[in-house]
Parts: structure tokens; sequence; C-alpha cells
């Protein structure tokens, strides 16, 4: 199972203390299904594919936060305290129907994977960070909380997901500005249900740690991260038939920050 996505994203300054951001989800998820035969659920297709169950679209979910700082030390060494609310925008990247059978209906083809788990989510989020003038220069974390509202109109209730992070950064001081992060976050995830029964492999606990080079550019910044997901507890995928797999999850992420120059 293969994912490529790449994640967008606008911060626009309402005010010194406010800002709005809009971020959308554009990629691809794939199973590659290295045998001859297929069954009812296994075989090598793609998010940009129709199924039975499944509608495809290249696009997955949007958030959209609302951030507001409530301490901020400026150029000095101190705090920054930020708080979030926001909204998770499902995609039409969805599965359509129980992919489990949980209500015991005769078992066909089907898929088990989309973009989007298709619910609109409230989102609660607080960040704090300490500057100062040694290495590491920052450091802190954030917690954010993502809860559904409803089941989605296809009777599938996405589980809630708590992400505790905390991270810390070391200049490098140099002619580029670049700098060296590393950390670590705990992703705890719930039960999630179809038509008010408990999905099967959504319970999970991982534990990612990280690590990120950033450097300086003319309009802004890049930033390389590396993350390996470690399973304390849960299941990424389940063994539904009599064959051999493995789970081997890396995250490797490209990201490029840009300051446009506003006129006065």
């Amino acid at each position: 199972m293969n994912t490529f996505i790449i994640k967008p994203s606008l911060v626009y300054g309402l005010n010194k203390k406010l800002n709005l951001s809009l971020n959308t989800t554009i990629g691809i998820r794939s199973m590659h299904w290295g045998v001859g035969e297929t069954s009812i659920h296994h075989r090598s297709e793609n998010t940009l594919s129709k199924f039975k169950n499944a509608h495809s679209s290249i696009f997955g979910d949007s958030k959209l936060l609302l951030r507001y700082l409530f301490k901020n030390a400026g150029m000095k060494k101190g705090f920054r305290i930020f708080g979030a609310a926001g909204l998770n925008i499902p995609s039409k990247s969805v599965l359509t129907s129980d992919p489990f059978f949980l209500n015991d209906e005769p078992e066909e083809e089907h898929r088990h994977f989309s973009l989007s788990n298709g619910t609109y989510n409230y989102i609660l989020e607080s960040q704090f960070y300490y500057k100062r003038s040694l290495n590491p220069v920052f450091f802190g974390g954030f917690i954010q909380i993502e809860n559904p509202i409803k089941e989605s109109k296809y009777g599938f209730l996405s589980p809630r997901t708590i992400n505790i992070t905390l991270s810390a950064i070391n200049k490098r001081f140099d002619s580029k500005d670049s700098s060296i992060g590393y950390g670590g976050s705990l992703l705890f995830t719930g039960k999630g249900y179809w038509n008010g029964k408990v999905s099967p492999y959504t319970e999970s606990i991982v534990f990612s740690p990280s690590l990120t080079y950033l450097v300086g550019l003319k309009l802004g910044s890049m930033a390389i991260n590396i993350q390996k997901s470690m399973f304390l507890s849960g299941s990424f995928a389940g063994n539904e038939g009599e064959i051999k797999q493995r789970i081997r999850a890396w995250q490797v992420g490209l990201a490029f920050r840009i300051v446009p120059k506003m006129k006065n």
C-alpha cells in the first residue's frame, strides 16, 4: 500500500493576533497486489478509479483553521502560545458501503481504502513553543484533537484522533540560515463505526520519531522531513486471509514555505 500526496496550504493574517489557514490534500493511494490471482478484496488498484463501494477522486480532505496568538515574545526569548479551532471537510474519495459486512450481508467484491473518511470533523488545537538564543533555539509542541460531528451519508462514523507532538530545532548559524529539527509524535486513534457497529482495525497508538532539515530560500524556506511510524498497539491493516504480510511505514515529506512580498 503506497500513498503519495501533496498538501498545499494558505495562511492569511486577519490581524496581529488572528490568522486563517486552509489546506487540502491532493494525491493517490494505491495497492499493489503482487499475486497472480485476485480476490474479492485484494487486487492492484488505486483511488483514481471507481469501484463497487468506492468513489474516486484525486482530492482528499480539506482543513479550515482559525488560529489565535495568545502570547508572543517577538524577536526576544520567550513563549509563543497559540490556540485554534476548525473544521475538516471531506472529499468525494470515500467508501460508500461497509467493507467488512458487519451486518452479515453476503460478501461481494469491495475496496478497503480511500483518501477520505467522508465525515465532517471539528478540530481543536493548542501550540506552545519557547525561543532562546542557544541550541535548541526552539522547542515545544502541540496537541490536536479531531472528532467527527456525525456519521457520513454512507453510514461511517470516523474515529476520534488525538495527536501529541514534541519537537526542537537546532540552528546551524550558517549562510543558508539552515537548521535541523527533531521530535516525535503520538497518534491515538479511537474506534470507528459502520452503521453503528465497531469497525475492525481502527483503534491504534502510533509513535513517529522524525528528523527535519530546513534551509532558507529567497522567497521563504524548504524543509525535508523523514518519519518512521511504529505501531505500539492496534493494527495498520487486518489480515483477512491466510496470506503473508508485513508492515513497514515510512513518511518522507518535502515542504516549501513561500512568503509573498506585500505592497504597503
